[in-house]
């Protein structure tokens, strides 16, 4: 990674810049008060997109289902169906399912309330052991939006953004867990879940997978890939030479 202060610079003047770009409240509304596992399944939804659109999903699977138990017992095509426009509903659905299916087993109940009274790092142990329906994601975003604890949610579109940025290197772990503990670092608790709603929108709406947005971007002058981006993008009405 790039010297510790050089990131924290890019990354404090990065936020502020998104914030203008994206007319963030000064004073958000307070989030929804969620039991651990509802904040796991909407962790399901939020992850790889806009909390707009996974406040959507979650909304629809909410109504759509009677209980968890009726997801519980439901097929992944049933749930993804509901969770249609997010990207890879099917895959978010098999992970609600597995979820569900394995604290059921373990508790005959859906309540994970007991697993928070031991400390955050007990906490994050014990949702890790449903794994086939817990990811670093859905971890941290639990001690993040539940427990009050330091940790930034890191998925696809994040880590996106920041390794265009220059902020993490394209050769550095693929732990996500060692990724996310380099960038708490960086990023002070108070400004954890701001920042993740900014890059959540800038990689939706500009920093896209193909084809990068990046004359449109207000990050375009510090980002490490803009200029790359911008050189290889062909001029509009512009032809190629004819060859002779």
């Amino acid at each position: 990674m790039p010297a510790i202060t050089n990131r924290q610079q890019l990354l404090t003047q990065a936020q502020a810049a998104l914030k203008i770009r994206f007319a963030l409240p000064d004073e958000p509304e307070p989030a929804p008060e969620r039991t651990v596992l509802e904040e796991l399944i909407y962790a399901a939804c939020r992850e790889g997109t806009t909390r707009e659109d996974a406040d959507r999903a979650y909304a629809a699977i909410r109504k759509a289902f009677i209980d968890w138990n009726e997801i519980r017992v439901s097929t992944v095509q049933e749930v993804a169906d509901v969770l249609r426009p997010l990207p890879q509903p099917g895959a978010r659905a098999k992970r609600m399912i597995a979820l569900l299916q394995a604290v059921f087993e373990e508790r005959y109940s859906f309540d994970l309330g007991d697993i928070v009274k031991k400390g955050l790092k007990d906490t994050a142990r014990k949702l890790r052991f449903y794994k086939d329906g817990v990811n670093d994601f859905a971890v941290a975003w639990v001690l993040q939006r539940s427990l009050g604890g330091h940790a930034i949610p890191l998925d696809g579109p994040t880590l996106r953004v920041l390794r265009r940025l220059g902020v993490v290197d394209a050769g550095e772990p693929e732990s996500l867990e060692t990724l996310r503990g380099s960038i708490e670092h960086i990023i002070p608790k108070v400004r954890g879940p701001e920042f993740t709603e900014l890059v959540s929108l800038l990689a939706k709406e500009i920093c896209v997978e193909n084809n990068p947005h990046c004359a449109d971007c207000p990050l375009k002058d510090d980002c490490m890939s803009a200029a790359e981006f911008l050189a290889n993008k062909p001029t509009e009405g512009k032809t190629k030479p004819k060859s002779r």
